[in-house]
């Protein structure tokens, strides 16, 4: 791993801790029930994912929701519940991040959506005043750029904006579908599990 002068990192369940089954327990209140399915893994509407990539608004997102509840739910308190998945930063991570800033080019790379993106900004400046999106040189949301992992589209669309080489570049990630994509088009990746993240560090030492 001597060569490697790129990393790329995920943010939820490797940055930052999620919680998806508080959201679903927090729609159920609201009447939102059977929004995922059986797997627990994928949602069941396609506003979910039209919502990742930018294709529509926050607005027609939370009247998506909305349509669903068999209650009369404000779209604050939809937002609210739709949040309720989003954890802390903890501390040694960013510190950890912040380590490796002086050896690597640090990237970012996320599936995210404006709603989470405003929450999980402002939480991390209020906890650790930092601004989360200057500590990497470049951070990816898939609501900004229009696409999404595992689509190989969103691993080359990286390489060519910030001019890495797949071979220097490392792509850490907690799914397993991301990881395989990447490694297809020759990234070199490691597979957080557990939130283990700082076990890279003894993968970046071999």
């Amino acid at each position: 791993m001597n060569h490697i002068k790129n990393i790329v990192f995920d943010l939820g369940g490797v940055i930052m801790n999620l919680d998806v089954p508080k959201t679903i327990g927090a729609f159920k209140e609201l009447g939102i029930n059977n929004i995922v399915n059986k797997t627990g893994h994928n949602y069941q509407y396609s506003f979910f994912y039209e919502f990742e990539v930018g294709e529509i608004s926050e607005d027609i997102f939370l009247e998506s929701l909305l349509k669903l509840s068999d209650q009369t739910p404000n779209f604050y308190e939809i937002k609210e519940a739709w949040n309720e998945m989003i954890l802390e930063m903890p501390k040694d991570r960013i510190t950890f991040l912040e380590s490796l800033k002086t050896t690597y080019n640090l990237f970012l790379l996320s599936n995210t959506n404006s709603i989470h993106q405003k929450k999980y900004l402002d939480e991390c400046k209020k906890q650790h005043q930092v601004s989360f999106n200057k500590i990497f040189k470049k951070a990816y949301y898939s609501h900004e750029i229009g696409i999404r992992k595992p689509d190989a589209a969103v691993f080359n669309f990286i390489l060519n904006d910030s001019n890495l080489k797949a071979e220097e570049t490392l792509f850490i990630d907690d799914s397993l579908k991301n990881i395989e994509a990447a490694q297809k088009i020759g990234i070199q990746t490691f597979h957080v599990q557990d939130y283990n993240t700082m076990n890279v560090l003894k993968l970046l030492d071999k």
